[in-house]
This record gives C-alpha cells, sequence and structure tokens, in this order.
C-alpha cells in the first residue's frame, strides 16, 4: 500500500491518520507450512510531527491458522502487534547501523509504502509455539491419545533409568 504524504510533510498538520488492509498473498512463502494467515492484515494509526522528527505507530491486527504445539489440533488465533518507528525521507541514503534501520520507516519521493514493514511486522510478530488454550493437556507420549478430548489407561508414570535406585531409598 503506497500512500501519497506530500500533504502532511509540506503542510501545518501535526497528525496524518493511516489506516488500511494488505492482502496476505505475499506473505505465505516466508512462512514456514505451519502458518497460514486467514483474511486481510488490517492496520490503524498515525503519522506525528515531533519538533523535527516524523514519528510512525500503526497497530497491526491480523488471524493465523497453526496446529497446537502440545495437542497437534489445528487453532485459529488473533494477534495485535504494533510498529513503532521513525519516518524518513530516503534520499538514496544508506544506514549501516542495522539497529537504527530497525527504528525507522522510510519514505521516497513523498510515497510511503508500508507493504514490507507491516509484513515484517506481521511475521517477527508470530509466536514460537501456539495451544489452542492455556491448559492443554497435549497427546498421550505412550498411545498418542489427545487427552483434551479423551483418556488413556496408559501408565504415565516412567521413572529415569539414572535414578531408578533413588526410588527405593524412602521405602524404608
Amino acid at each position: 500500500m503506497i500512500l501519497d504524504i506530500s500533504s502532511f510533510l509540506s503542510g501545518e498538520e501535526i497528525v496524518f491518520n493511516v489506516e488500511g488492509e494488505l492482502e496476505n498473498k505475499d506473505i505465505g512463502k516466508n512462512l514456514d507450512d505451519e502458518f497460514r494467515i486467514i483474511g486481510p492484515i488490517k492496520f490503524k494509526g498515525k503519522i506525528f510531527k515531533a519538533d523535527v522528527e516524523r514519528l510512525i505507530h500503526l497497530n497491526i491486527f491480523y488471524k493465523y491458522e497453526t496446529k497446537c504445539a502440545r495437542c497437534l489440533q489445528p487453532t485459529i488465533k488473533e494477534i495485535e502487534t504494533a510498529l513503532d518507528a521513525k519516518l524518513e525521507d530516503y534520499n538514496g541514503k544508506y544506514n549501516d547501523d542495522y539497529e537504527e534501520l530497525e527504528e525507522t520507516v522510510y519514505y521516497d519521493d513523498d510515497l510511503l509504502d508500508l507493504e514490507d514493514y507491516i509484513y515484517n511486522e506481521v511475521i517477527s510478530s508470530l509466536p514460537m509455539k501456539t495451544l489452542c488454550h492455556k491448559d492443554c493437556k497435549g497427546l498421550c507420549p505412550k498411545c498418542g491419545a489427545n487427552l483434551n478430548t479423551e483418556s488413556c489407561d496408559c501408565i504415565q508414570e516412567e521413572i529415569d533409568p539414572r535414578l531408578e535406585k533413588l526410588k527405593d531409598f524412602f521405602k524404608n
């Protein structure tokens, strides 16, 4: 999504409102097969003039589908993340400082392309593992039954063979 911010940059306005949606068509190639973005990625925020700097704040909303890390059932989660950065004119600049680059959104010729910045924020906000619910019991390590929906008769007490002798220590 490319925005023309020329009137904001040259005008007296202090705040420029930004709102829109991105289709997730290109984001899938950057994700593992385990994740699938559902529907559009929505964003809403503002660009501010603060003294000599310009700042951007975007709230980003999206849904994704993956498998629960414990029970492997498909689950859908909603995420809200934020992009907070300085807004600078690119003008052919190249910045070697990676940390500063992470916190900067560049525009060129008064045009601001937010697509890559939003996609990067979505990818970096995905959790390492997702649970269907916080008290998911997972799968039985012996028979593979989903312990959320059924019970099994497997003996769950398994002792590390290195500690087997300590089991008898407290019997006396």
